[in-house]
């Protein structure tokens, strides 16, 4: 699923990512690698605001669908 449908107060694991090489990289930087826990604090139609590893962070819906989750 991706986590672009997760809802607020949600708690997920990332399981992959997708895009290419470049939006990968950027999405493995911020934190998004396999298995990492992300707790969804909102989501909007605008994006999402997540927390990771104990930051806060917002992404957009588009970013938000490229990472699958469990």
């Amino acid at each position: 699923m991706p986590l672009s449908f997760a809802q607020a107060g949600e708690t997920r694991k990332v399981l992959s990512l997708q895009g290419d090489d470049t939006t990968k990289q950027h999405l493995l930087d911020m934190g998004f690698v396999s298995g990492q826990i992300v707790q969804i604090i909102g989501n909007s139609n605008q994006g999402l605001i997540l927390s990771i590893k104990g930051v806060r962070l917002a992404l957009n819906r588009g970013l938000a669908h490229r990472i699958n989750v469990a």
